[in-house]
Parts: C-alpha cells; structure tokens; sequence
C-alpha cells in the first residue's frame, strides 16, 4: 500500500463535527470602522438640527390623492355624462369630491388646481347631463302621446307604423316620400 495520506476534504462551516472533535473557533469578524473620537476637551459637544426643516417652513407638497381622485371621477362623469341620468348621477358624485378635494386642499395648504378643475368639469358634465336627462324625458313624453294619437286613428299595423313615422319625422323636420 501507499504511505500517502487521503487528502483532507475542504472545510464547511454548516458541517457537524465528528464525535469527540471540538470545532475550529470562527474566523475573526471583519474590521468595523471605528467611531470618531470624542471631541477634545475644552469643546462643545456637537449639535444637531431641530426637527423638522431649516427655516421652519416645509417645502410646498404637490396635489393630494383626493385632489386626482375628484380629477379622474369628474373625467369619467364627463365621459358618461351623455347617458340620461346615469350621467348626471356620475357627475353629482364628482361634484361632490371635486368640493371636498378643494376644502381639504386649502385646509392643508396644498395646490388647489386639480381639485378646482375637477369641480369645473363635474360641473359640465352635470350640466349636459341635465340636458340630456330632460331632453330623453320630453322624447319619451312625445312618443307616448304620438302612439296614444296614431293608435286612436289606425285601425291596421300598416297604418299605425305609417302614422308613427309620420310623427317621428316631424319632429326632426324630415319629410316622408309616399
């Protein structure tokens, strides 16, 4: 047989010892940097900023989320606000955090542009939603009184389908070829 030794397997720190071995002590930690030295006598102790910011005034913050929230809702009343009703709801609601936004803004100092533009377009979208919403009601006033009207003079489904296209023409100004 040889007189060589098998070589030692490499050295792994997670590896239980063999019984009856005591373990390698642990490398030495790293150097840490050292803290300063205190000041020398004679000197006053360092001193620190009060809390809060140089000067005393905080910088201007930018739009709070409420402000963009009111923002986002009056854009999307202004998107639905030609649907009758639905629109003028949505755009009661932004109205509503389009005021609120505006208050807070000025309570907390903060930028009330986007909180007075949201206010502003709800507006508008609350304003064509009105108009629609009443329009659509005065649409569906007329077709009831024109399908009232033009069952009490036909007596045949041609007729009345005549006398409907008759009414709804008229009231867009267009005339029917017979």
């Amino acid at each position: 047989m040889s007189d060589q030794t098998p070589p030692e397997p490499p050295y792994d720190p997670y590896a239980v010892p063999p019984a009856g071995v005591t373990p390698p002590a642990a490398p030495p930690p790293a150097s840490q940097p050292a803290y300063p030295p205190p000041p020398p006598a004679g000197y006053p102790a360092p001193t620190y900023p009060a809390a809060g910011y140089p000067g005393g005034q905080a910088p201007k913050p930018g739009p709070g989320a409420f402000s963009i929230v009111a923002l986002i809702a009056a854009v999307i009343a202004l998107l639905i606000s030609w649907v009758p009703f639905l629109g003028a709801v949505a755009a009661l609601v932004a109205l509503g955090l389009g005021i609120g936004a505006w208050v807070t803004a000025k309570k907390s100092g903060r930028p009330v542009g986007l909180a007075v533009t949201g206010t502003v377009v709800s507006i508008v979208a609350l304003l064509i939603g009105i108009v629609i919403s009443v329009g659509f009601l005065i649409l569906i006033d007329r077709a009831q009184e024109a399908d009232r009207y033009c069952n009490s003079v036909s007596s045949t489904q041609a007729e009345y389908d005549q006398c409907m296209e008759d009414r709804v023409s008229s009231w867009f100004g267009v005339e029917t070829n017979r």
